[in-house]
């Protein structure tokens, strides 16, 4: 399960941001049992995350993807200038001075043990790479291995004057595997893709464990209904056939519609062909290809097949603006379903439905804003939890609180 999650310098987020899914420390937690998972660390099923139009919400959420895909890709590592923050390029065209330099760092919990990842990038590759554990029981974490550049620091308007030198040069790294090797080794070469991979095709196990959390439990989510889905390959659809094919999917799917009785997968075209097959009290049956379903349902479908993965497959989703066209009352099934499932999974999601906001389904730590300053144009997120004076017995009507302003995350003058 993801902990905790901090990045810097990625589109409209300039400054460090943090994210973090522990549950509240205080007894206020005894009253939403099945909102987190208990182990040694609480840790939170949901998370909502709300916010303005062009807020910085969907940049939170491709955050994470950015970074999943340095795991996915054997390419080489190194910051995109389209992803960096605005404010730190003076002439965003030439980037001649502007400051490269990414940070994102993940706290994991993976069968008990704590991960610990830090990655930090710039326009030349990875500047540091780090991964420690914490295991059960104990109380300090182990390092697996640091990764720190070696040379001396190139500046960009190094590499604008003179980009033969920099950008064909062999980077030098030291890298300390301290619980494998005792002694620190310089390495000569251009790395390409992420030592934590590289490691684990070493058969290191914490690399190992870490490298498939990222590339198998975490999914991030920001067009669900999109091209890939839709092109129809067996290829590109197969994991998704598997649970479409599973009768709990179906249970899931019927939350939308409870008229719907049986499905009929298409296997090449899932997302367009697949029968749908509705009964009415009289017993009349109707069939309907998918793709001509309601907007929602066809929506629906497809977010379904990911919470199915969260349920049953214990994955962490990331999904951007998952109930844009659902109704607030299927949005809350959704949550109740998750929270009142036996499993490991999380579910967090960007929304417009200010119905989210309420102290009955969630914790306060269940719920952040992300908002942008109108002058400056730098987006921030933060949880409810920081305003102390919101009170679970105060009767406060948080969606009126925010539609007012007073919560933040409404176009901040």
């Amino acid at each position: 399960m993801l902990v905790e999650y901090s990045f810097r310098n990625f589109c409209s987020f300039k400054e460090e941001t943090n994210f973090s899914l522990k549950a509240t420390e205080d007894g206020i937690k005894n009253l939403f049992p099945d909102n987190y998972f208990s182990d040694e660390h609480d840790v939170l099923k949901t998370a909502v995350i709300v916010g303005e139009n062009a807020g910085g919400k969907t940049n939170f959420v491709k955050s994470l993807q950015y970074l999943k895909n340095f795991f996915k890709e054997n390419r080489k590592v190194e910051t995109a200038s389209e992803y960096i923050n605005d404010d730190y390029t003076e002439d965003f065209s030439k980037l001649k001075y502007a400051d490269t330099t990414q940070k994102f760092s993940l706290g994991v919990l993976i069968k008990g043990t704590m991960y610990y990842y830090d990655l930090e990038i710039d326009f030349l590759g990875v500047k540091s790479e780090k991964l420690e554990v914490l295991r059960s029981k104990e109380t300090k974490r182990k390092k697996i291995f640091l990764v720190t550049r070696a040379e001396k620091e190139p500046q960009l308007s190094d590499f604008v004057k003179s980009p033969n030198k920099l950008k064909f040069a062999n980077l030098l790294y030291e890298v300390k595997v301290n619980s494998y090797e005792k002694n620190t080794t310089r390495e000569d070469t251009a790395v390409i893709g992420l030592y934590v991979t590289r490691f684990a095709l070493l058969g290191v196990p914490e690399a190992v464990a870490f490298s498939q959390w990222v590339n198998d439990t975490l999914i991030v989510e920001s067009e669900i209904y999109d091209a890939p889905r839709m092109k129809g390959s067996y290829f590109q659809n197969i994991d998704d056939w598997r649970v479409i094919n599973d009768p709990r999917f179906l249970e899931i799917l019927r939350i939308i519609d409870p008229s719907i009785k049986t499905i009929k997968p298409d296997q090449r075209l899932p997302y367009q062909d697949t029968v749908i097959t509705r009964k009415n009290s009289a017993g009349k049956i109707f069939n309907r290809e998918l793709r001509d379903d309601s907007a929602g349902l066809k929506d629906y479908f497809a977010w379904a097949v990911q919470i199915y993965k969260v349920i049953y497959e214990n994955k962490v989703l990331f999904a951007d603006e998952m109930d844009r066209s659902l109704n607030p009352i299927l949005a809350d099934k959704i949550i109740s379903l998750i929270h009142g499932s036996e499993h490991k999974g999380q579910f967090i999601f960007t929304t417009h439905n200010v119905l989210h906001l309420n102290l009955e389904n969630y914790m306060k730590e269940q719920i952040f804003f992300v908002t942008k300053n109108v002058e400056t144009l730098q987006s921030e997120i933060y949880s409810l939890a920081e305003f102390t004076d919101v009170d679970y017995n105060s009767g406060v009507n948080l969606y009126e609180f925010y539609l007012r302003g007073v919560l933040g995350g409404t176009l901040s003058e």
